[in-house]
């Protein structure tokens, strides 16, 4: 079974201490995802979970949710 995008891309955000840009993330993924997954993954967890954010850099950082 394939690794799920949106799993991968919360353990690296989680694992991150300072906020990654969509390249960086994607390069870090690269092994496990194309590209295009893991911006639908980032903008799923944006709108659906409330637990990752981006700043005006376009870095993206996790906040967690509301549920944690």
């Amino acid at each position: 079974m394939d690794a799920d995008p949106t799993d991968s891309v919360r353990e690296l955000l989680e694992g991150s201490e300072t906020p990654m840009s969509t390249a960086q993330i994607a390069q870090a993924l690269s092994d496990r995802h194309a590209e295009h997954e893991v911006v639908q993954s980032l903008d799923f967890w944006r709108r659906e979970h409330h637990a990752v954010a981006q700043d005006a850099a376009g870095n993206w950082t996790w906040h967690g949710s509301a549920l944690d």
